[in-house]
């Protein structure tokens, strides 16, 4: 965040305007560097708002409201997957296709980290 600041500053500087006498020697190269300059400057700040609003936004408050999260996704052909959600304390499993979501398993917290720990314990000992 540090850098993404001192980079904004760096931008300002370019873009704050000179004096008159100084802007009437500066050539056309250097206007259109101007220019350029606040573009960026511009469309930096449309990438950080929009980060900050997908981060902090309605959208972020009511996905921690409700408890949802997905843990991962899976995929199986072109137009399925299986994914893993958690739901409050339970992880549930999901088969999902273009026309369908149906429920393969539901665990709840302590069984899904049991179930992860066994199947690390097999992978080592191969």
């Amino acid at each position: 965040m540090k850098c993404f600041s001192t980079l904004l500053t760096l931008l300002v500087l370019l873009v704050v305007p000179c004096g008159e006498l100084h802007c009437a020697e500066v050539p056309l190269a250097g206007m259109s560097l101007r220019a350029l300059s606040a573009l960026i400057a511009v469309m930096a700040l449309l990438f950080f708002l929009a980060w900050v609003l997908k981060r902090y936004g309605p959208v972020a408050r009511v996905k921690k409201n409700l408890g949802l999260d997905i843990l991962g996704q899976m995929a199986l052909g072109a137009k399925s997957h299986l994914a893993l959600v958690r739901v409050g304390k339970s992880i549930l499993l999901l088969g999902v296709t273009s026309n369908s979501i149906s429920l393969i398993k539901d665990m709840e917290g302590g069984d899904f980290e049991k179930a992860l720990d066994e199947m690390k314990t097999a992978q080592g000992n191969l």
